[in-house]
C-alpha cells in the first residue's frame, strides 16, 4: 500500500497499483466550484446533490477508480470542503485507486493548478474531468488517452445542434457564426503532463481566467485535437441538468451502475477491541446488560467494553474510523450515555455511508469476576436488537486472564470484536 504524503489541506487513500504499461495517468478532479445556479433547488453544493441515492462527485470517481490506466486521482474542492469530500464521498465508496482530497482556489484555473502542484512527479499524462460529469464512460476516457499519445492535447465535444448568436451588449446579434464548424467541449480533457503545467505556468499573470484547460493550451501554441463525444456526458450545474440526469440514471441497470459496483464488496472483515479500568462506584454494564458486581468500569460514557468493541469492528470492516473519533470522550453529550445508543449510530451510519449491513459477530469478554455466563443470552438478545440481525448471526464468549495482569487481578475488563460485513444494495 503506497503512503501518500499529506499536507494540512489534504487527505489521502492508496489501494491499487499506480503502473499502468510504463505510464502514469493521474486524473484532475476540479470540484470547488459553488454551485450558484444550483443554489436555487438546494443549498447543497452540486457535487455533494444526491443522484440515485449517491452523491454526483461519487459517481464521477467511480468512473475512473475502475480504470486499469488511472494510477492516481486529485479531487480539487473549497478549502472548507476537504473533510466533507473525504466523509461523505470517498470513504463510503471504497475507491481502489490513489486519491487525494486537495483544497482548490477561487477559479477553476487555480483549482487546476492546485491539482498539479502535489500530482506525483513520475506522472506521464493528465486528465481533466470536470466533477459533476458522471456520465462520462471509461471507453471514453481510455479512447481520449490513447489520442493524446498521438496528438499530446485532446479534448472531448460533440457538435453543436443550435444555431449559435454572437451578440453584442444590448443581445442584439452581431455575428452567426457557421454552426458546422462550432463544438461544444466537454471533458476529459487529456494532455502530456509538462505541456499542460507549462500551459498553466505561462497563464499565471492573465487577467482573464480560463474557463477549461484545452484554453489554456491553445494559448500556450499547442493545437488541442478534439474527440467526438456523447450528448449524455451531462455537466450538471442547474436544476434543469439535474432532472435530465435523474432521468438518465433511471434508466440505466443498477447492477451495472459503478457506484453501486464498488460499495458491492462482497464481505468485509472489521475487529474492535477495548479495555476498561473496574473502580468503585460504578455500574457493571456489558452488552447492554446491568450486572450485579461491587465494581464498575470506569468510563466517560456507560463503559461497555463490550459494545464498544463490537462497534469498533462493526466501524473497522466499513473502513469508517473508530468509537472514538465519532464519540469523542471529551464532548458532554456523550457523558454517561448508554453504549446501546452508540451501536445503533454506528450501524446507521454504515447502512447511509457504506450501505452495508451486519452479517455475523464473534466476541469475547475478558474478564476474572463476575462469572457471566448467565447473562450472555440477555447480551445476545439486546445486541441483535439494536444491530437489527437475528440472535444466530452474533456470538458472545466470556474467559478469564488466568490470574494475570490487570484483568486477572479484577482491576480491568476487555472485550474483542470481529465483526463481518455484507453489501448492503442502494435502495431504487
Amino acid at each position: 500500500m503506497k503512503n501518500n504524503s499529506m499536507k494540512a489541506t489534504t487527505t489521502s487513500i492508496s489501494m491499487k497499483d499506480l503502473a499502468s504499461n510504463g505510464q502514469k495517468v493521474c486524473a484532475l478532479i476540479p470540484a470547488a466550484g459553488s454551485g450558484s445556479r444550483m443554489a436555487e433547488l438546494s443549498s447543497v453544493k452540486k457535487t455533494y446533490i444526491s443522484l440515485g441515492d449517491h452523491p454526483v462527485l461519487s459517481r464521477t470517481l467511480s468512473v475512473f477508480d475502475r480504470l486499469q490506466s488511472i494510477g492516481q486521482i486529485i479531487v480539487i474542492v473549497s478549502s472548507e470542503d476537504v473533510e466533507k469530500c473525504w466523509s461523505e464521498v470517498i470513504t463510503p465508496y471504497q475507491f481502489q485507486t490513489p486519491i487525494q482530497v486537495v483544497a482548490g482556489g477561487s477559479t477553476r484555473q487555480k483549482s487546476v493548478f492546485c491539482g498539479l502542484q502535489v500530482m506525483d512527479k513520475d506522472v506521464d499524462w493528465v486528465v481533466v474531468h470536470d466533477a459533476v460529469r458522471p456520465f462520462v464512460t471509461g471507453s471514453q476516457i481510455e479512447n481520449c488517452l490513447n489520442q493524446c499519445k498521438i496528438f499530446q492535447a485532446v479534448a472531448l465535444a460533440v457538435p453543436v445542434k443550435d444555431t449559435i448568436k454572437i451578440v453584442d451588449e444590448d443581445r442584439f446579434v452581431v455575428q452567426t457564426p457557421e454552426r458546422q464548424s462550432l463544438w461544444a467541449v466537454q471533458t476529459p480533457q487529456v494532455f502530456n503532463k509538462k505541456l499542460l503545467i507549462d500551459a498553466h505556468y505561462s497563464a499565471l499573470d492573465n487577467v482573464e481566467s480560463a474557463t477549461d484547460d484545452s484554453t489554456l493550451v491553445e494559448q500556450n501554441g499547442t493545437p488541442v485535437k478534439l474527440i467526438e463525444g456523447d450528448y449524455r456526458n451531462l455537466k450538471i450545474t442547474t436544476p434543469e441538468d439535474l432532472e435530465i440526469a435523474q432521468t438518465f440514471l433511471s434508466n440505466s441497470n443498477t447492477e451495472q451502475d459503478p457506484v453501486y459496483q464498488n460499495s458491492k464488496l462482497a464481505h468485509r472483515i472489521g475487529i474492535g477491541y477495548d479495555l476498561h479500568r473496574l473502580v468503585k462506584d460504578r455500574k457493571l454494564v456489558l452488552g447492554g446488560v446491568e450486572i450485579p458486581f461491587d465494581l464498575g468500569l470506569l468510563g466517560h460514557s456507560d463503559a461497555d467494553v463490550l459494545t464498544h468493541a463490537i462497534c469498533d469492528s462493526i466501524l473497522g470492516a466499513a473502513a469508517l474510523g473508530d468509537i472514538g473519533q465519532h464519540f469523542p470522550d471529551n464532548d458532554p453529550q456523550y457523558e454517561g450515555i448508554d453504549s446501546l445508543v452508540l451501536l445503533k449510530r454506528v450501524c446507521e451510519l454504515i447502512l447511509n455511508q457504506g450501505h452495508f449491513a451486519v452479517e455475523n459477530i464473534d466476541a469475547t469478554v475478558i474478564c476474572q469476576r463476575p462469572k457471566l455466563a448467565t447473562y450472555i443470552p440477555h447480551m445476545r438478545q439486546k445486541l441483535a436488537k439494536v444491530i437489527g440481525i437475528e440472535i444466530f448471526q452474533i456470538n458472545i464468549k466470556a474467559t478469564t486472564a488466568e490470574g494475570l495482569g490487570d484483568i486477572g487481578q479484577s482491576q480491568a475488563i476487555a472485550a474483542q470484536s470481529v465483526c463481518c460485513l455484507i453489501s448492503s444494495p442502494p435502495s431504487k
